[in-house]
């Protein structure tokens, strides 16, 4: 980016927050707090145990086939 497009989108990026609505702090906590009565709460998926025991297995036994130690699944260089 060129030092005008830099000063080109500086230019509208304040034109941008010109625009926009200041909010007070308490206008600020209502808005959050409205936002959060909306989130509808998310029931969360129940996975049996022998379903979790097969996933298990299924990874161990993928693990296996790589030829990947126990050690090295803990890492984050697989």
């Amino acid at each position: 980016m060129s030092n005008t497009e830099g000063l080109q989108w500086a230019a509208e990026s304040d034109d941008t927050l010109a625009r926009n609505e200041i909010l007070t702090d308490d206008e600020i906590i209502r808005t959050v707090t409205a936002e959060d009565d909306d989130v509808t709460p998310v029931n969360p998926v129940k996975i049996s145990h022998s379903k979790a025991m097969a996933a298990l297995n299924t990874s161990l036994q993928w693990a296996d086939e790589q030829n990947l130690k126990h050690t090295k699944l803990c890492s984050s260089d697989v």
